[in-house]
């Protein structure tokens, strides 16, 4: 197994993610359980909006909120969630008022950009205090600027819990991506247990669950793993930044002779200029990102105009499944443009990966299918082409085949021949001939384990690492188990009570000697001894054996 081939990147990823998972649930005492009330708690705030210019000269869009703490949501917590937004809370007697206590803070100047990042907040209302709380949030962005938020009130772990809930809810459909990487991996492990090569199967199924499983619990994620919001930041950043790189790694696994390798290069050194832009604070991450997307959907036209001679190569369902995908992928890019940047930015896209799951999921089948059904034709066709339909054993060709197979120096060849098959056949037709060669067959492959019929009534068996000793051993064996054969006559069916029906072999054999360069010299040499055999048995019978 070449573990680094392009197929076990999802592999890679998803084990990654399980593990996360289950460190992040045993190191966190906060996982939300239960079914408390949450509450929204929207109404009767007060709003102040106005613009200053931060320290690096940059504008900065302030929005103030106020609201008059009662008796009723003291010792809970306030939950919302902003986007590249610094947040100051503070408790107070008069709305407004920024200079009270402080009960909470959000968001540092990371070292490289300008933004904290994004964030769900949950602010603690002390027991005492105050009549009012003041929320203060700093927004770096205009395009990220939102003049209210949404704000739900409850104990923390039941936010978290409701959150949660709602995502699930609300996320159904990455449920059934999930539930369609599953079904892929399964038609892959299948494939491998029937050695069918469906990699596509195994790389698309993992990654799709780690896709559902990402977006899917997003809240959890950035609040419990990348508890750091810069780090969810940049996570998020290289994301959008990796996952065309993936497709294009998957997609030439999927086109016949598709080759992005100068798309793949061309990207990864965009994306080296934008993060050094980034950094160096030339660029805000919204600018970055809008380069980044509207040049991958530049690209994606191009590549698919340059490449839509090899897209009629790939198997229809396939391709009718491509082009829905590439078409949500740029409306998606469309929507992040010219539409908004907040709030979820994969709904769109990942309405066209579930169709294409959907069409991938039914081509795997497909697949799957025809190829169960090719190979069963392949194992006739073998049959046929090497067995010897009558006795079952293997013909010619298959002795031929098994014969380059053995290490010449290692080689044994028993040549043996039927007597008495002429007369047969003469008393008794073609049904005794037949029931006689079966009968012989059925001796021979008791005592040898390779045994080819090679004509009318010869054949021959091919053993490995025998000496004259073995071979005399065999010899005699064959003779017995023929003449109990003889005796019990149970083989012999509607002939059992003829008396001048009986099994009579000839048999030779010779192995490897210095000097012999193939098989056929060998074979040659028992072929010769055999006869010698048939002539003694002859002579000593006084009449003709055929």
């Amino acid at each position: 197994m070449k573990l680094l081939e392009k197929r076990y990147i999802g592999l890679y990823l998803f084990i990654i993610t399980v593990v996360v998972l289950i460190l992040a649930f045993k190191l966190n005492d906060s996982v939300p359980v239960g079914s408390g009330k949450v509450d929204h708690y929207d109404t009767d705030w007060t709003y102040e909006h106005y613009e200053y210019e931060g320290e690096d000269g940059r504008t900065i869009l302030r929005l103030i909120m106020s609201h008059e703490i009662t008796d009723d949501v003291r010792g809970k917590s306030l939950s919302f969630r902003t986007y590249d937004s610094f947040v100051d809370a503070d408790i107070s007697d008069t709305a407004g008022d920024l200079s009270g206590e402080a009960i909470y803070h959000f968001g540092e100047k990371p070292v490289f950009g300008c933004s904290p990042g994004t964030y769900t907040h949950f602010i603690y209302i002390p027991e005492n205090g105050g009549k009012y709380i003041n929320i203060t949030v700093d927004t770096v962005f205009r395009s990220e600027y939102m003049p209210s938020y949404r704000i739900r009130i409850g104990a923390e772990n039941e936010l978290i819990y409701s959150y949660l809930k709602d995502e699930f809810e609300l996320y159904t459909i990455n449920v059934i991506m999930g539930i369609f990487g599953v079904l892929l991996l399964v038609i892959h492990v299948i494939c491998t247990f029937k050695k069918i090569e469906a990699p596509e199967a195994f790389s698309l199924g993992s990654l799709s669950i780690l896709f559902a499983l990402y977006v899917n619990c997003p809240l959890f994620f950035n609040q419990y793993i990348f508890g750091n919001p810069i780090m969810q930041y940049y996570m998020n950043y290289f994301m959008i930044f990796m996952v065309p790189l993936a497709a294009m790694l998957y997609f030439e696994d999927i086109v016949p002779t598709l080759k992005l390798g100068w798309l793949f290069f061309t990207f990864a050194g965009l994306e080296v200029i934008l993060s050094v832009l980034h950094f160096t604070g030339v660029a805000t991450y919204t600018e970055t990102v809008k380069v980044f997307i509207t040049s991958l959907g530049v690209m994606s036209f191009i590549t698919f105009a340059v490449n839509v001679k090899r897209l009629k190569l790939i198997d229809p369902i396939n391709r009718l499944g491509i082009l829905i995908l590439l078409g949500f992928s740029f409306a998606n890019a469309i929507f992040f443009i010219f539409v908004t940047t907040l709030g979820d930015q994969t709904f769109i896209v990942r309405i066209g990966f579930i169709m294409y799951l959907a069409f991938e999921l039914v081509n795997g089948i497909r697949k799957l299918m025809n190829e169960m059904s090719r190979k069963r034709e392949d194992q006739l066709l073998e049959i046929l082409a090497y067995t010897d339909q009558l006795t079952g054993l293997g013909n010619r060709y298959a002795l031929e085949r098994d014969a380059g197979i053995i290490p010449l120096e290692e080689m044994s060849v028993v040549s043996m021949d039927l007597n008495l098959l002429k007369p047969t056949n003469d008393c008794f037709g073609h049904l005794g001939g037949d029931t006689l060669l079966r009968s012989a067959a059925k001796c021979m492959s008791t005592v040898f384990a390779n045994v080819y019929r090679v004509g009318g009534d010869e054949f021959i068996a091919l053993l490995k690492d025998k000496t004259e000793e073995d071979l005399e051993k065999l010899n005699d064996e064959l003779q017995s188990l023929m003449d109990r054969m003889n005796s019990e006559r149970d083989e012999y069916g509607a002939f059992a009570y003829e008396e001048s029906f009986s099994l009579s072999i000839a048999i030779g054999h010779s192995s490897y000697t210095e000097g012999d360069e193939s098989y056929e010299q060998i074979l040659s040499r028992a072929d010769q001894a055999m006869y010698e055999e048939k002539q003694r048995m002859h002579r000593i019978s006084g009449a003709e054996i055929r």
